[in-house]
């Protein structure tokens, strides 16, 4: 019977050791968007990986509800760290610094089945990349019913205008079109059309409608009243 009892110890030692395993596994999560994950665990410190952080605690913080809210943002950066905490940004202010995945061992508040990073351990995400190429500023243009700067539009709808400019060309750019305006400081134009034949190009100065930046980085000009500010995909 000793025998049987020592026998049977290192299988009960295993398997108490699998099951510990299994209570710390965290499902794969859902990321929203088209966005990418850009690290599954990364270093984070006192000053912030992530450019312009903005950073709220939520009690229903997760991985997809963190892009969605930095998304509407507009944000281009997401990250989730100590399981309440959701992290906007523009960019990465330094290479990042990869941890083991096992360091983002801190459940989700908003889903316990899913890890929100740990201490000082986040898990970043971002937007897809723009097609190749670059987009090139065509001016202020008039743009009125009767005259419509675009021969052909597709309005795309954002949660805020907060960097107008950047959601417009990465929406526009991700729907494959090769013109994009924003126009009075809350609209945003696509069009494969391009600039009607009638249009008129009118003074930089009329497009001075204003939308705020990231951060403290204060402000850029979307457009005016009936004015577009026009960009064209270059690539």
């Amino acid at each position: 019977m000793a025998r049987l009892a020592l026998a049977s110890t290192p299988l009960t030692f295993i398997v108490i050791l699998s099951l510990a395993r299994f209570a710390h596994t965290f499902a794969t999560p859902f990321v929203p968007l088209n966005w990418t994950t850009l690290s599954s665990c990364a270093v984070d410190n006192a000053d912030r990986i992530i450019a312009d952080d903005i950073t709220t605690q939520t009690a229903d913080n997760t991985p997809a509800s963190c892009v969605e809210s930095c998304a509407g943002l507009g944000f281009g950066y997401a990250g989730v760290e100590f399981g309440n905490e959701c992290h906007c940004g523009t960019g990465i202010d330094d290479a990042l610094e990869s941890a083991p995945d096992s360091d983002c061992n801190v459940a989700c508040v908003g889903d316990a089945t899913l890890s929100c990073g740990g201490a000082w351990r986040i898990q970043v995400y971002t937007f897809p990349a723009l097609r190749p190429g670059a987009w090139a500023y065509q001016g202020c243009i008039a743009d009125t019913q009767d005259t419509p700067a675009f021969t052909s539009t597709s309005t795309q709808t954002f949660a805020t205008n907060l960097d107008l400019v950047n959601q417009c060309l990465q929406a526009c750019s991700r729907l494959g079109f090769s013109f994009a305006g924003v126009e009075n400081a809350d609209t945003c134009q696509c069009s494969n059309g391009g600039i009607t034949t009638d249009a008129q190009k009118v003074a930089e100065a009329e497009c001075n409608s204003l939308c705020p930046l990231p951060g403290d980085a204060g402000f850029e000009f979307c457009g005016g009243v009936q004015r577009l500010g026009v960009f064209k995909f270059t690539g």
